[in-house]
């Protein structure tokens, strides 16, 4: 009996704690999707900047991509 008793908290323990961590480990991997997208879109427009100054000199900059200047939340 002790032992069906203790699988039962374990089990109960275990729910608990997969209901409190994976809603937060699914709000870092939002995140870091959102960071990795702005790394990208800045790499992205600082090689366009440097593209556009060996070419064109500095008058007029690109615009920024969308969602570059975003702030993170």
């Amino acid at each position: 009996m002790s032992e069906a008793l203790a699988i039962a908290i374990l089990a109960t323990i275990t729910t608990g704690l997969t209901a409190v961590v994976f809603p937060a480990i699914v709000s870092m991997r939002r995140r870091i999707g959102r960071l990795e997208r702005r790394d990208r879109l800045s790499w992205l427009y600082i090689r366009s900047l440097i593209d556009h100054a060996y070419r064109h000199g500095a008058i007029p900059l690109p615009s920024p991509p969308e969602g570059w200047s975003d702030e993170d939340e």
